[in-house]
């Protein structure tokens, strides 16, 4: 059985780790799929200690025949995730195993034209390397960065599989937003959405997860949560926010449609299904009137779960298949 090894940030909390679980515990056929943490929370020393320790387990297993991996399979942010993945790129590259480079990045066209010509050249020589395969979250992405970084594959983030809690009802007036303690996740901006919307809607709460404190009235400050409670506020919120100033493809949201909860998200996150409501980016009027109407009108759970369709893992599996078979 041949065997894909995914390299990147799998024991770091956020959504490009579960990208990578979901994809190593569900290989396509006829493929093993194994793990390797390239990155770890903390101070730069750990951060260091974890890329040398990949670098080493890395080289280790190319020079070993039995348990060389047949792909090995980058998770890129940008910035330092690309710089640290380019050097594992260059020995994998100089052991001939074959390598895709899946680009997670909600801000990589922006580093990337930061960087100006030079930077381009730079990531854009990588990507060309013979056995290198580029791939992006979305047609829409594809349509930023393939100009910038050359011809570029689309697979889609995986949908986890979700255990759909049976008999909760779903609440009224309940926001909800999941993601880490960053300002750009937009906490601070969902609290003051709440604030706007409660003129209008007096039981109006928000349930938050990421951070553990917030003095906002109606506002509950959750901290991590785990995976049950996390789908028992999925089965019971209204709407998901997802005011970020940046994301790749969020699983969060794909999470949500599965879930049958209506998601409303930043004008600045692209390639989510079509059932996605969008306000422009930090605009608290225009984020209100969006929110407003979907808790007034909310959509028919039963299309925003057909909706998530091409993100199944069998979808996702077949398409990681054909493009692993064509290294």
């Amino acid at each position: 059985m041949r065997k894909v090894l995914h390299v990147g940030p799998c024991d770091t909390p956020g959504g490009m780790a579960t990208v990578m679980h979901t994809l190593a515990e569900n290989p396509p056929d006829g493929w093993q799929s194994e793990l390797l943490a390239s990155h770890a929370e903390g101070s730069v020393w750990k951060k260091w200690k974890a890329y040398r320790a990949a670098h080493k387990h890395l080289k280790n297993r190319c020079n070993n025949g039995s348990n060389r991996p047949d792909v090995i399979h980058f998770h890129v942010a940008a910035d330092w995730s690309w710089r640290r993945k380019a050097r594992l790129l260059h020995l994998a590259h100089h052991h001939n195993v074959p390598s895709i480079v899946h680009l997670h990045s909600g801000q990589f066209d922006a580093w990337v034209n930061k960087g100006g010509a030079k930077r381009q050249k730079q990531v854009r020589s990588v990507l060309e390397k013979k056995g290198v395969l580029g791939v992006v979250l979305s047609t829409a992405w594809n349509e930023r960065l393939s100009p910038l970084l050359g011809p570029l594959e689309v697979v889609h983030n995986p949908l986890p599989r979700h255990n759909r809690q049976a008999g909760v009802e779903r609440e009224t007036d309940c926001l909800l937003l999941l993601g880490r303690d960053d300002p750009v996740k937009g906490h601070a901006f969902a609290v003051g959405l709440v604030e706007v919307l409660r003129p209008s809607f007096p039981n109006l709460r928000l349930m938050m997860t990421g951070v553990s404190q917030s003095s906002g009235e109606g506002v509950h400050a959750l901290g991590w949560v785990s995976e049950e409670k996390k789908n028992s506020l999925l089965a019971r919120a209204s709407i998901l926010l997802i005011p970020s100033a940046f994301e790749g493809q969020p699983v969060v949201a794909l999470e949500a449609l599965s879930a049958g909860l209506p998601v409303c998200a930043s004008d600045r996150v692209v390639g989510l299904p079509e059932t996605v409501k969008t306000a422009a980016f930090d605009n608290l009027e225009a984020w209100a009137g969006v929110v407003a109407d979907m808790l007034r009108n909310p959509p028919k759970e039963e299309r925003l779960v057909s909706s998530v369709t091409p993100y199944s893992v069998g979808e996702v599996q077949h398409r990681w298949k054909t493009l692993y078979e064509s290294l």
